[in-house]
């Protein structure tokens, strides 16, 4: 339960075989490929490099086609509701049904008849958009009765109509009327800043008209029709209504296709798929007749995977596996561990996986995080709710794989949380006060004792991670390093511990005396040991101070472990604050809405204190713990397999 031994394989095989050897990989699901096209030994270079471009390129516009007619789908398909939808889950297929049934699919004329209907939509709304512009620009002359050709085709006369600011209507009417006889002006309509005009006018004065309403800001309106506007509105309006049928139909239409909707989804996973091994070519060299493959497999896989390339080769390949060395940094990183161990990868993986040379730090781990989470929760009802929720989740919901591991994570942290529940009498605060009245610790008024826990077991954490760190030294080879980098810290420590809090616990002066001599001889050694990779006795002291100094970052390590007591504190007392809220409400209430609010409250300070819990928990592991034995640094071994973004595809046979 660490991580998983790597072997690296590297195979050549006649390019003819490629085909069934990449969807004979792609089935196993537990190889990574190397790119020899950036990084391929000299005894290589020679080959060139492979490549399916063209298949990628066409594969890439029929997944486009296909997602168009998903989110199209989609948009149109009942919506379910979100338990609804967890309980359902995806699909699940093996390759060989998968196949069977995209093959079997008439996707190509359901897109066609999709994308028909998707730009009669497109056009139909560019239609309506253009219609309103133009009832838009209809609508201050909606009241007037003459038709526009009529006034197109007077004689002797001119028609002049546009806006003008309302505020010069009166000065406006006033000056135009004395000013050009025989004239007709109307106001059509007021808008909220303007009015709309209209005026006739004989053609001798058509000069000193147009300098009056230049005057007055008039701003000419060409309209382009020949009818009257209320009912070229009307027409427009009709049109408006056939429009909006029309797409009803076609949107019933396109609901009615979402009977295809599971079958664009096992297409799009079969194109996926498919894309995802031609793609895997770019990894690849070549020559005219073989193909050259390297990557990376579990070691205990290896064997598996001698036996797939022999079944599908005929024996016709040539294969050579050797395992990977401790100090190689390409090695990628698989984590195995057990099942209630698991759910902690995800607190690792956040913070970088370990390279190979190092150890998985998540069992060693995962016990203190429990611990520490538990603590900062710390209710007993919070704990049973993210049990019953975590429970129920993983035995009625259809998860995929990353969520079950988080429903797991949960359901086991849930337990330290009850525990800490009981030990500081917290069910949901204080609302159970038989349980607060009997518990073993009151956070209201042993804060100092929980201080101490608190920093007690964040010294031990501390103290194991230390020792983590002497046990990679001395597995590596390194025993005096350990002594050097390990055990001066130890001296150091406990006797710095023993001298400043001897007499505070009762212990007698001469264990103190020792606690002193002790931190003194772990002191000494670690000025003379610190810097002993510098040149020179005055670096080498130099680097010892330095490393000296470094005790203070142990202190400081030590009171960021109060956080643990903080917010074991802070949840609690909100809880109960609420709590105090509810029954200070008036009787006729406090029942009947008291439920609600309680329910609302507890469940807003449950996901809070969670959320707290989760972050704080998780720095603790990070800034204190990792630092004493953990670099990471890895990165993650990348299966070659299906994405699994629509449809679950479950391993079956290989050929």
């Amino acid at each position: 339960m660490a991580i998983v031994k790597m072997s690296k394989f590297t195979l050549f095989a006649f390019e003819s075989q490629k085909e069934a050897l990449l969807d004979n990989f792609h089935k196993f699901e537990n190889i990574q490929f190397v790119n020899l096209q950036e990084s391929a030994e000299e005894d290589l270079q020679s080959l060139v490099k492979d490549s399916e471009n063209e298949k990628v390129s066409h594969l890439e516009g029929e997944q486009a086609k296909v997602k168009f007619a998903l989110d199209l789908l989609m948009k149109h398909s009942e919506k379910e509701g979100a338990l609804k939808s967890l309980i359902k889950g995806k699909s699940s297929l093996d390759y060989e049904e998968l196949e069977t049934l995209a093959k079997k699919s008439n996707y190509k004329e359901n897109y066609q008849k999709l994308k028909d209907r998707d730009n009669n939509l497109i056009q139909m709304k560019s239609e309506k958009a253009k219609i309103n512009s133009e009832i838009g620009s209809l609508t201050p002359w909606i009241s007037l009765d003459a038709s526009f050709k009529d006034l197109k085709s007077l004689n002797s006369s001119i028609f002049l109509m546009g806006s003008l600011p309302k505020a010069f209507k009166d000065a406006f009417r006033e000056e135009f009327e004395s000013k050009i006889p025989c004239s007709y002006l109307e106001v059509i309509s007021d808008g909220k800043n303007a009015i709309n005009v209209i005026a006739l006018v004989y053609k001798e004065y058509e000069d000193k008209a147009s300098e009056i309403l230049k005057h007055y800001s008039f701003n000419t309106t060409n309209l382009k029709y020949d009818g009257i506007s209320a009912e070229i509105v009307r027409e427009f309006n009709k049109r408006l209504d056939e429009i909006s049928k029309e797409e009803e139909k076609i949107n019933a239409e396109i609901k009615n296709d979402c009977q295809y909707l599971e079958d664009f989804k096992i297409v799009y996973e079969y194109l996926s798929n498919k894309h995802i091994k031609a793609s895997a070519c770019k990894n690849f060299l070549k020559t005219e007749n073989t193909v050259a493959i390297e990557g990376w497999v579990p070691t205990e896989s290896a064997k598996d995977l001698e036996n797939l390339i022999k079944s599908t080769t005929k024996e016709e390949f040539y294969l050579e596996i050797e395992k990977a060395v401790k100090e190689d940094d390409r090695v990628p990183i698989l984590l195995k561990n057990s099942a209630v161990v698991e759910p902690f990868e995800l607190i690792v993986s956040m913070y970088s996986l370990p390279k190979y040379s190092e150890i998985d730090p998540t069992p060693v781990m995962a016990p203190f995080y429990m611990v520490f989470f538990g603590m900062m929760l710390a209710d007993l009802g919070y704990g049973l709710v993210m049990f019953i929720a975590c429970a129920i989740a993983l035995k009625k919901f259809n998860l995929e794989e990353g969520q079950k591991k988080f429903a797991k994570f949960f359901l086991l942290l849930s337990i330290p949380t009850a525990l800490a529940g009981v030990v500081y009498g917290g069910f949901f605060g204080d609302i159970i006060p038989f349980i607060s009245t009997h518990s073993l610790i009151n956070p209201g008024e042993d804060i100092m004792l929980l201080l101490i826990i608190s920093i007690v077991i964040g010294a031990i954490q501390i103290y194991f991670g230390l020792g983590v760190k002497g046990y990679m030294l001395i597995r590596d080879g390194k025993p005096m390093d350990a002594i050097y980098d390990v055990v001066t810290w130890y001296a150091a420590l406990t006797g710095a511990f023993l001298l400043l809090g001897g007499a505070q616990i009762g212990l007698s002066p001469a264990v103190v005396n020792i606690g002193k001599w002790v931190m003194i001889v772990g002191m000494v050694a670690l000025v003379l040991t610190q810097g002993r990779q510098n040149k020179g006795i005055g670096a080498k002291l130099g680097g010892g101070l330095y490393g000296l100094y470094g005790i203070s970052s142990y202190i400081g390590d030590l009171v960021s472990y109060s956080r643990i007591m903080a917010l074991g504190l802070a949840g609690g007392f909100i809880a109960s604050a609420f709590n105090m809220l509810i029954k200070m409400m008036p009787t006729p209430f406090n029942i009947i809405i008291g439920i609600f609010i309680f329910v609302f409250a507890q469940t807003f300070n449950l996901l809070l204190s969670s959320l707290s819990a989760f972050v704080h928990s998780a720095r603790l592991q990070y800034v204190e713990y990792f630092s004493k034995f953990y670099e990471g640094g890895g990165k993650a071994f990348k299966v070659f397999k299906s994405k699994n973004q629509y449809i679950n595809i479950i391993k079956g046979k290989q050929i």
